[in-house]
């Protein structure tokens, strides 16, 4: 039986397109494409596991999620996730297939050129796409307004106070009325979608306190609730979102995470030349 072998993984929705070295083989040792469920899965890595001692793997991070990833470390396959924006790239390679992206992180995964990610708990990922939820509400909700508000101007309502959404503006609303059947009705589809997500808002808002106040996240959240400015609701994004803070070896490694790195492009005689902060890493930490 053979020791070690290299799977690259090109995941999609519906099938999986695979390609495997072996460590000492420059050529393919083979390449196919399987259904994305768990019977064919299962049954592929049966048939690796018959021939391999050693099977090492790994896909691109996307929108499938971690429970492929899952699923093969329960059946003994030494799986990595694949920060797809820290993939080498050639400018001049124009082809792009899943067979050829395959046997490209094949190929990576054998030499060690490939940066995984965190991988955070089933329960840190359910948290986390709870508050993601409830940050895409905040935005609804602020948009809702806005329409709201429009459509009010539109119609020649002015609020002559500066301040939006306080007891006086919403007494305000509530005292407007419009001769026009329609437009009566108008106004109330767009008062009413404000006051529902703002209810809803407040709703996620006491889940979230209550989850930040129980195991596992209490000792964590009270210990960043010590830092001035932030709240359960801060810490819980924080925590989700980043997980583990012992994996960020520098200051300068965890701050390129948060996107607060500066680019720089210096070259020759020019120095110093600062560009725009970086992308990046978690999009969802913007509101930080």
């Amino acid at each position: 039986m053979k020791r070690k072998v290299y799977v690259g993984m090109d995941v999609h929705k519906e099938t999986i397109s695979i390609a495997y070295l072996t460590s000492n083989s420059k050529e393919l040792v083979k390449e196919q494409q399987i259904k994305h469920n768990e019977v064919q899965i299962k049954k592929f890595v049966t048939k690796l596991k018959s021939e391999w001692n050693e099977i090492h793997c790994c896909y691109e991070a996307g929108v499938t999620g971690y429970p492929l990833y899952r699923y093969l470390n329960s059946l003994g396959v030494n799986c990595t996730l694949i920060a797809p924006g820290k993939i080498p790239r050639q400018s001049s390679d124009k082809i792009k297939t899943d067979k050829r992206d395959a046997i490209k992180l094949a190929r990576l995964l054998r030499s060690g050129d490939l940066e995984s990610i965190h991988i955070p708990s089933e329960e840190e990922e359910a948290v986390r796409d709870y508050l993601r939820s409830r940050d895409s509400l905040r935005l609804d909700l602020g948009r809702n307004r806005q329409r709201l508000m429009k459509f009010l101007l539109r119609k020649g309502n002015v609020y002559s106070a500066t301040k939006y959404w306080t007891v006086s503006h919403y007494k305000w609303l509530n005292n407007l009325h419009f001769e026009n059947e329609i437009l009566q009705e108008t106004f109330n589809d767009y008062y009413s979608r404000v006051k529902v997500q703002e209810e809803n808002l407040k709703a996620m808002d006491q889940k979230i306190r209550g989850v930040a106040e129980s195991e596992p996240f209490r000792e964590r959240v009270g210990i960043l609730r010590c830092f001035r400015g932030v709240d359960y609701l801060t810490a819980m994004f924080l925590l989700c979102e980043v997980c583990d803070f012992k994996r960020f070896k520098t200051a300068g490694s965890f701050m390129s995470f948060l996107g607060l790195v500066p680019g720089e492009y210096s070259s020759g005689s020019t120095r110093g030349n600062k560009r725009g902060l970086q992308k990046r890493e978690v999009p969802d930490l913007e509101g930080f």
